[in-house]
């Protein structure tokens, strides 16, 4: 099955000789035992996504050649060796060496990285590309069974960077005897943060409330986080209003958000990379008092977030003494934890 990359070239100019491409390409699972979060959540993680972005990025910085086709047109590539999750892909480029990417996203979702990819001319600008933690945004609400659904890979043969793939005039499209196989992983992190004032009670604190939390992040992530990590993040922050009274004493909620760089071996990379934090604001009675004191919290995370996991925050609430901030540590479990 064919798709060839659409040209403006003037029509007095003569077509380019090109070169038959064949990829392999995968994209995330969809089945419940794949899903970024624990069984239950009501955030639809299914494959929200309709178009498909195949970015030819040449070595010498000549040309970006960027082949879209929509979800429909994916599911019906052939399996490759009758593989489901694999999809054989032929395109056609001028020959040359590149470096293959990959990005799904929803054509109608707001802030979708379509003409920013459209518009990247070096392979450094392909590796520089953004996307809006508003993505999919819709008077003021994310969709986000679409935020989740952003996925995006590229072509390497070992190690973290991406490899270079020579397109042969009259070659195959193949490296050696085995055909270019890009995964694509989804994008998003998820953060989940519960918290539980049952102890503050004990305690003898009365009316404990945790009325509104912040998450503050970066605003916009990047589409390979860990290829160019941000230069200069703008930060934002997220307000989680609790507006009934048992969500107030203990409750859940989960934040996604696009990384905006990455930590290798626990050193961080160059540039601005954030580091993501969370604001509880606690009220509550004192023993003994009738009047309702607030304190404010902040949970810092330790590093930054990477692209597609889980990080499940449990703040036990046992009283109010003063204003603090807490590291977050990873336990054995993998899951990051405050009180």
């Amino acid at each position: 099955m064919l798709f060839v990359a659409c040209s403006h070239d003037d029509e007095d100019r003569p077509a380019p000789d090109v070169e038959t491409v064949r990829l392999i390409i995968s994209v995330p699972a969809t089945s419940a035992s794949t899903r970024m979060g624990d069984p239950g959540t009501a955030v639809d993680e299914g494959p929200d996504w309709d178009r498909l972005a195949v970015i030819l990025a040449y070595s010498d910085n000549s040309k970006v050649r960027t082949t879209t086709i929509t979800q429909k047109q994916f599911n019906a590539l052939p399996a490759y060796n009758g593989n489901a999750n694999f999809k054989l892909l032929a395109i056609d480029a001028e020959p040359g060496t590149v470096y293959i990417y990959g990005v799904t996203y929803s054509d109608a979702a707001a802030n979708n990285p379509a003409d920013a990819i459209a518009g990247c001319t070096t392979n450094a600008e392909v590796q520089a590309l953004t996307i809006s933690n508003a993505y999919s945004e819709d008077n003021g609400t994310i969709d986000y069974s679409k935020f989740v659904s952003v996925a995006t890979g590229y072509y390497k043969e070992s190690g973290n960077g991406p490899a270079e793939f020579v397109i042969k005039e009259g070659g195959t499209g193949e490296v050696g005897n085995n055909i270019p196989t890009m995964t694509l992983t989804r994008l998003a992190a998820k953060i989940d943060i519960q918290w539980d004032a049952a102890e503050a009670y004990e305690d003898g604190y009365t009316d404990v409330k945790v009325k509104d939390f912040e998450y503050h992040g970066s605003e916009q992530g990047q589409l390979f986080p860990d290829l160019s990590p941000a230069t200069g993040a703008t930060l934002k922050k997220w307000t989680f209003y609790n507006t009934s009274e048992i969500s107030q004493r203990n409750g859940r909620v989960y934040h996604y958000t696009f990384p905006d760089g990455t930590y290798i071996n626990g050193t961080t990379t160059a540039g601005g990379v954030t580091v993501p934090s969370v604001t509880f604001n606690i009220s509550a009675i004192p023993n003994g008092q009738t009047t309702t004191n607030t304190y404010t919290y902040t949970l810092n995370f330790q590093s930054a977030l990477q692209k597609a996991t889980w990080y499940k925050v449990n703040a036990t609430i046992r009283g109010i003494t003063g204003s603090g901030t807490i590291t977050l540590s990873m336990d054995n479990t993998g899951v990051q934890t405050g009180e």
